[in-house]
């Protein structure tokens, strides 16, 4: 018994290695990580885009939707088309490119690319 004890802080450990994007998933969610969102029209071109760092982003509750809390104090719902992916080692650029979108043109919650005159 006295060994058994001794094992279980590796099976969790362990453990997690095999499931690890629920892990990660659990752990951003819990403990906030750094994030690219971005919400599409219709027609799946980009509209909105946030950089996200050290945030914890959570699924609305029967609902396709998610939301989080802004650094200004403000509590964003999105649903719909959109797409999220966490950012590793602070590569936003590489993370955007993932779900289409050019950091760029991303500003305060808009995904704004310049037309051509």
């Amino acid at each position: 018994m006295k060994n058994l004890l001794k094992c279980i802080p590796f099976l969790f450990l362990f453990g997690c290695a095999g499931y690890q994007r629920g892990c990660a998933s659990g752990i951003a969610q819990t403990f906030g990580g750094d994030w690219v969102v971005v919400q599409y029209k219709a027609d799946g071109n980009p509209i909105n885009c946030w950089k996200l760092e050290n945030t914890s982003i959570s699924n609305e509750e029967h609902s396709d939707g998610i939301y989080w809390l802004e650094t200004s104090g403000h509590l964003v719902h999105i649903s719909g088309w959109y797409n999220r992916v966490q950012v590793k080692g602070s590569d936003f650029d590489a993370a955007a490119k993932l779900v289409g979108v050019d950091m760029k043109y991303c500003k305060d919650g808009k995904y704004t690319v310049p037309t051509a005159p």
